[in-house]
């Protein structure tokens, strides 16, 4: 079964759905765009401070990394 197919199928079957399902459904999707918009913000502010010049060469991470963890 294709993706259009399990569309409609979920699509003709949503109203035979009980609501605990729908709500299971709804929290899933809110929470992935929830994740995703997260993300996105993460990567843009990380473009940023690569554009500013905002970096650490892999040895003053693992110094910073090393202080961190004494």
């Amino acid at each position: 079964m294709n993706v259009a197919e399990k569309r409609d199928f979920i699509h003709s079957h949503l109203d035979q759905i009980e609501e605990s399902m729908i709500n299971q459904f709804y929290d899933a999707l809110c929470d992935e765009e929830t994740l995703k918009t997260k993300l996105i913000s993460r990567a843009e502010k990380s473009e940023g401070d690569i554009q500013a010049g905002r970096l650490y060469s892999r040895a003053e991470l693992e110094q910073r990394l090393n202080q961190q963890n004494k």
